[in-house]
């Protein structure tokens, strides 16, 4: 999927999920689907136990950049995160965000011409505490002390965004007059 930038700002508001399940304690192996639009995990129409998916979560979309002029900067703005994020743009590992704001600098790592995004997100074991409590006891893949009672909600999970890259020119502050 690829999106051609336009004026100063791109709005990547399609973006291709890959669930990894490798990471995660669910036992969604080689689970992978293509969504729409960026929505919590939990309301995505997949089954219970995809709903309730705890662990990482990769997001990738290419976009174009018409240009990337000396003095730009780019900036990812991720909007909202559930919870942690590590970003990588075309193959290099950009950094991590886990507050607001889930902006993070890309320049240096996009060019000008095609660029791929990879966004990998990770939430806590909530929400698979949540659906296991729901299981028999012979069924659930996690365990804990005191976790969230059977028929708890599950909370939010995932990019939810919305997701944009925006371009700005450094300028150089204005020179001051002397006051003598």
């Amino acid at each position: 999927y690829s999106r051609k930038l336009r004026g100063a700002n791109l709005s990547l508001d399609t973006i291709k999920r890959t669930y990894r399940s490798e990471d995660a304690v669910s036992l969604l192996e080689g689970y992978r689907m293509t969504i729409d639009a960026l929505e919590p995990w939990k309301e995505l129409g997949t089954t219970p136990e995809a709903k309730a998916f705890s662990g990482t979560a990769d997001y990738t979309i290419d976009f174009t950049l018409d240009k990337v002029d000396e003095g730009t900067i780019v900036v990812l703005d991720l909007g909202r995160v559930e919870s942690l994020a590590k970003v990588e743009v075309n193959g290099k590992d950009v950094g991590n965000v886990w507050s607001q704001p889930y902006r993070i600098p890309l320049t240096g790592a996009v060019k000008a011409g095609k660029n791929t995004l990879k966004v990998s997100v990770t939430d806590t074991w909530y929400n698979r505490l949540v659906f296991d409590a729901g299981q028999p006891q012979a069924k659930r893949r996690t365990w804990t002390l005191a976790g969230p009672k059977k028929g708890s909600s599950l909370r939010d999970s995932g990019l939810i965004g919305p997701v944009r890259v925006i371009r700005t020119k450094f300028s150089k502050p204005p020179k001051l007059q002397d006051s003598q």
